[in-house]
């Protein structure tokens, strides 16, 4: 037997085999890209990525001599696209969760916030995916009666089984989900004028949601998808994060740190958004999360323009030397929500070279992560120890910089496709009636720690002159 996870990401989709074991089997991976502009514009081609699904299934299932028992899909969260219902084809590009063009729409909505953040546990952001519907509606104006708009994981859903659904918590990051009765709320969507009846049909995270019947995919036909679960949410749980006050932080396109907060409501008062993580054989969980949009993005930043030549120079990199920097090169999220700041480097002298300036753009993810926490911390949630998972983990500077400005000893997942493995552990849920939260409990360990090497007085220090670099940012007058 083995489990077909997929984790259709930013940059790429990874598709990963779970033996009988749970162990990682094999792997696949294809790559996707993204356009920016200096405009807000974040977007990718919808062909390219269900093209990427297919590329990364075939090159798990090509000399495989497991039967696969069941699959389970992952997904961005926030992006969305339109897409006709009747044929499946897409309409419109694949507009990304780093896309910003809908601020002024937000900013339209402001009269609504408290309400919003009490029925939903989000801000009004263009992070968020009822703007962007909103955005895209106005932008294509002629769509036809088929057509529907909503998150890329109802449509690559969809494609494989026929079925309009989308998971619950997914819907959770759309601003038209209501967290007390986890259900749509058309009040939500009226902000938006939208219709809630136009809106996929909600699924728990470890439902049976239909055999799967893709062309494209004979070796799967007939295979039931069994989970489907926003990437973050899936990250969580592959970290074994399953009650209050433990936390991981993916360091992905951009860094999303995620902490658990039991099975209770808890509306931040600091700028964190809260969602549901999961609601798995009728047990519900929720996290306060926060994000820093650009942290593989901001070390790709520095690899294009010559900063660094490849991902591992950064652990060869000197001390900043007094120069720090705010890496916010699309916008702030949690806890600032500011789509409109921009990246600042600052304490340059003639002393200084490319290496201090990469150096600095690292330490700003880890000092913005830090930042995170500390506004957890302000919502009375206690994290003792910082589970992490994602690409930059391999840099051990980063890591210790983590450690150090956070005060927590950090732990480091020992497999990089985390995403992947939490919505495969999901499908297994979903797919034996016997299985319980509690087996998957003995499959986390971490490969290196990293304990905090500066004192409190130290990183207090430096993450206070790291704030005033980042109000920098937010000054575009």
């Amino acid at each position: 037997m083995a489990i077909l996870a997929i984790d259709q990401g930013t940059s790429a989709t990874k598709a990963i085999l779970l033996d009988d074991d749970f162990q990682v089997y094999a792997k696949g991976s294809s790559p996707l890209e993204i356009d920016h502009n200096q405009s807000g514009m974040s977007q990718s081609d919808p062909l390219q990525m269900w093209q990427s699904v297919i590329d990364s299934v075939d090159q798990v299932l090509t000399g495989n001599k497991l039967t696969i028992n069941c699959v389970g899909v992952a997904n961005q969260g926030e992006s969305i696209l339109a897409w006709d219902r009747s044929t499946g084809a897409p309409l419109t590009p694949v507009i990304g969760w780093q896309d910003s063009r809908s601020a002024s729409y937000c900013d339209e909505k402001k009269s609504h916030s408290e309400f919003v953040l009490n029925k939903t546990g989000l801000a009004i952001d263009p992070y968020f995916v009822a703007p962007k519907i909103s955005w895209l509606k106005n932008q294509y104006p002629a769509l036809p009666k088929s057509a529907v708009i909503t998150t890329t994981d109802t449509w690559l859903i969809y494609k494989l089984t026929k079925q309009y659904v989308t998971d619950m918590a997914t819907a959770s990051r759309t601003l038209l989900f209501d967290l007390a009765t986890m259900g749509w709320q058309q009040q939500l969507a009226d902000i938006w004028q939208l219709d809630i009846n136009d809106l996929p049909t909600l699924v728990g995270n470890d439902q049976v949601i239909g055999e799967i019947n893709c062309p494209e995919l004979p070796s799967l036909q007939g295979v039931r998808l069994t989970a489907a679960i926003v990437d973050q949410a899936a990250a969580l749980f592959a970290q074994n994060c399953f009650t209050s006050g433990q936390a991981k932080c993916t360091y992905g396109t951009g860094a999303f740190l995620l902490t658990n907060i039991g099975n209770q409501i808890k509306i931040s008062k600091n700028g964190l958004a809260t969602s549901l993580a999961w609601q798995i054989k009728g047990a519900t969980s929720y996290y306060l999360d926060g994000q820093v949009f650009t942290a593989a993005s901001a070390v790709d930043w520095l690899l294009s323009n010559k900063f660094i030549e490849r991902l591992s120079d950064i652990d060869l990199l000197p001390d900043s030397s007094g120069v720090m920097a705010s890496p916010s090169f699309a916008g702030i999220g949690a806890p600032l929500w500011r789509p409109d700041a921009t990246a600042t480097i600052s304490g340059l002298g003639l002393n200084h070279t490319k290496q201090h300036i990469a150096s600095a753009v690292v330490d700003g993810i880890a000092a913005a992560v830090a930042d995170l926490l500390s506004a957890v911390k302000s919502d009375g949630v206690v994290v003792n120890k910082l589970r992490v998972d994602g690409g930059l983990t391999q840099s051990n500077k980063l890591m210790q910089m983590q450690a150090d400005l956070a005060q927590i000893q950090v732990e480091v997942f020992a497999h990089p496709d985390a995403t992947a493995i939490g919505v495969g552990y999901l499908a297994a849920l979903g797919a034996m009636e016997s299985l319980k939260i509690k087996d998957f409990e003995k499959n986390w360990r971490p490969s290196k720690s990293f304990r905090p090497n500066w004192s409190s007085d130290q990183s207090q220090s430096y993450l206070s002159k790291w704030r005033d670099v980042q109000r920098v940012s937010l000054d575009r007058d």
